[in-house]
């Protein structure tokens, strides 16, 4: 189950200011054309400015497409509403999903790591396993205002239209998905690959710096496509969904910015757009 420390990976993956090719493509068929960029979560402050090609496509756009609409994410009703649905109810903890054995190794690590154990224990297991590379990403300097909020805010300041490709709920229900896996398998595969964090990083960054997609796959896609079902509800079923979005703009003046793992694979909107007669074009500085 290495993908769900991969996938935090992935949303928290620091971009290099030295991409000779950046992760943004121009999408043409006809007269219509609009760019896709490929997004992570957390930067650091040394990570600005970003690769030009994304303030070409920004530039050259009045409407920008997230995952989904991040002003209401980032809302209290939005934060209020992520919070409910990753926490256990009054009574139950996440020590009582968890074997002795598991919890142990919860608590070992967490003094290990000075990390808020009552507060671990109040998160379902796909939200705590996330919590937990979150703050072993912090530790190593992977923190910040990422690439989605960075043009959120430049958006909102040069009134452009921001809108998402899924609502609130949609979005929330991808995280609600992870959370119905097994709660010991999460958890420990997670505790189990911490230490091997840095290096994965490693290996990711130096993948998306050439900007191979190809290598993303094979790093990312492997151990996520032994469970199917979960790749569907995380990545294809949405892809599919955001393709009818794409494929459906009128406008010629739209940023689409999205997760990097949604642009590779079979199933990833690259491929499918290029299977409908769709130019892509990868951006350099």
């Amino acid at each position: 189950m290495r993908f769900l420390i991969q996938f935090s990976l992935l949303l928290l993956l620091l971009f290099s200011q030295s991409l000779s090719a950046a992760s943004v493509w121009q999408v043409s068929k006809g007269e219509k054309t609009f760019y896709l960029a490929g997004t992570v979560h957390l930067l650091s402050e040394s990570d600005f400015p970003l690769p030009k090609a994304y303030d070409t496509a920004f530039n050259a756009s009045s409407k920008l497409l997230f995952e989904t609409d991040l002003g209401a994410m980032t809302q209290p009703q939005g934060m209020m509403q992520l919070m409910s649905q990753n926490t256990f109810a009054p009574g139950q903890s996440l020590q009582q999903v968890l074997s002795a054995e598991v919890y142990a190794k919860l608590k070992a690590e967490a003094e290990k790591r000075q990390w808020p154990l009552t507060s671990l224990e109040q998160f379902k297991p796909a939200f705590a396993s996330m919590t937990m590379s979150v703050l072993e990403l912090q530790r190593l300097g992977a923190a910040g205002t990422g690439v989605d909020m960075h043009y959120w805010q430049l958006g909102q300041q040069q009134n452009k239209t921001l809108a998402g490709l899924e609502t609130l709920d949609e979005h929330l229900a991808v995280l609600n998905a992870m959370n119905q896996l097994d709660a010991n398998l999460v958890i420990s595969s997670t505790l189990n690959d911490l230490d091997k964090l840095e290096g994965m990083l490693g290996e990711m960054k130096t993948a998306w710096v050439k900007g191979d997609v190809g290598q993303l796959e094979t790093l990312f896609l492997k151990d996520m496509q032994q469970y199917p079902e979960l790749e569907a509800i995380l990545l294809t079923d949405r892809n599919h969904a955001w393709m009818k979005t794409l494929t459906a703009l009128e406008e010629n003046n739209v940023m689409v910015l999205v997760g990097a793992l949604h642009l590779a694979g079979k199933d990833g909107l690259l491929k499918l757009l290029a299977d409908q007669g769709y130019q892509l074009t990868q951006l350099t500085e």
